[in-house]
């Protein structure tokens, strides 16, 4: 192959080269090795740059590694035991970096057949089951072996399926047997989904700036040469998601917990004391006043969505179906998120941390279709008056004139 060749034509010799099932066997084989080194590369980095407790020179590369597979597989649904206790408080980062990871290998690699998608899935599940059994422990190898193919064949099976849609531009027939309605309905609750979770991302990212010095305050306190602070930095990372759905959770209403007896919500904030993670200076440090008025931003946003797509859903009988197939997605999607970020972080207190799922879900999907009812009702009532308009302009019909009767004389 000439070596000044374009990329895509040598990616498109690779693959013709390749098998059609050799594709998806590298696309989870390489996703699962990139992603184990994302974590596995700043704690040996961490691990080098460290004074040995010993005062010798033995870096402890097998701890560094015990570490990052520990790290990898509770990203990936399996939980921590340390000194008793249990760490189950997922980094969702994690799964996001697999799931990049497995769209860009997968553009590049796989082919656009049902097989190829199978089998990039099944290798990274199986990838992810063979970390699982290596770095468990004994008694709980075969559970966290399966935990981990679970988890990682639902973070593969839409991250395959959107490098192969990227790279060929597939199309899924079968979605055109479903009712206009219910794609338009998917449409708004995806869209809708989507505008809570970035308004979190900023509310969250506004309580960062505003807690810079006790992040700043904590992080010095912590005395951590570079390596090891942009290690911790890194973990800290993986863990800003899981902030962000903690902060849909202040959004919608019910606020979260950072430890039993704490609360973190627009009317209420009951602190106490927190692990010292320069991660723990951006939650909320303030409630009452103009923040019990938060939860209106979630009925904003509904409306601002069920608008958009005004033209796509009118106010008769099948918008309406289209309406509640939309209110169903926030649900499910409130309910995942509040699910999904949950968790224990350690022993005692730490136990509980996150938000209840019930009232997040209930509260938000009200708040939802809050939002739409008002866009319903603003839109009913201007056609109403349109019409009013219309019908009071209309000009008067002009007066038939007088015939005379057939037989009358002139």
């Amino acid at each position: 192959m000439p070596a000044d060749a374009p990329r895509p034509a040598r990616l498109d010799r690779l693959r013709a080269a390749l098998p059609g099932w050799a594709g998806g066997v590298l696309t989870g084989g390489q996703a699962v090795l990139l992603s184990y080194l994302v974590v596995l590369a700043p704690a040996l980095a961490a691990v080098a740059g460290a004074p040995s407790l010993d005062g010798s020179a033995a870096v402890d590369w097998p701890g560094a590694a015990t570490v990052a597979t520990s790290v990898w597989l509770l990203g990936h649904g399996v939980p921590i035991d340390f000194a008793g206790a249990t760490l189950s408080l997922v980094p969702l980062g994690m799964p996001l970096v697999s799931a990049v990871i497995l769209a860009a290998v997968a553009r590049r690699f796989a082919v656009k057949t049902w097989t190829s998608w199978a089998l990039g899935v099944a290798s990274f599940s199986a990838g992810a089951a063979l970390v699982g059994w290596l770095g468990s422990p004994d008694g709980s190898r075969e559970a966290n072996a399966l935990r981990a193919a679970l988890v990682g064949a639902l973070i593969a099976a839409p991250a395959v399926a959107a490098g192969i849609w990227r790279a060929y531009g597939a199309r899924l027939h079968l979605l055109d047997r479903i009712p206009s309605e219910v794609r338009a309905g998917l449409r708004l609750g995806l869209g809708t989904l989507a505008l809570v979770v970035a308004a979190a991302a900023a509310v969250g990212g506004a309580w960062a700036v505003l807690g810079m010095d006790r992040i700043a305050l904590i992080a010095s306190d912590l005395r951590m040469d570079p390596l090891g602070a942009g290690a911790l930095a890194i973990a800290e990372t993986l863990y800003v998601p899981t902030l962000v759905c903690w902060m849909v959770a202040w959004l919608v209403g019910p606020g979260f917990v950072v430890g039993t007896g704490s609360l973190y919500a627009p009317d209420t904030l009951t602190a106490d004391a927190l692990p010292q993670l320069p991660l723990l200076g951006a939650l909320p440090s303030g409630s009452g006043g103009w923040w019990t008025w938060a939860p209106l931003v979630v009925v904003v946003l509904a409306a601002v969505a069920r608008a958009a797509l005004s033209r796509r859903i009118g106010l008769d009988w099948a918008s309406a179906r289209a309406a509640g197939v939309a209110i169903a997605v926030v649900a499910a999607g409130l309910a995942t998120l509040t699910a999904v970020s949950r968790g224990a972080a350690g022993p005692g207190r730490l136990a509980q941390m996150g938000a209840e799922i019930v009232p997040v879900t209930l509260i938000g999907t009200a708040l939802v279709v809050a939002g739409y009812g008002a866009v319903w009702a603003l839109a009913a009532a201007w056609r109403w008056v349109r019409g009013a308009v219309r019908r009071d302009d209309a000009p008067a019909p002009a007066a038939e004139p007088v015939r005379e009767p057939a037989g009358r004389a002139r």
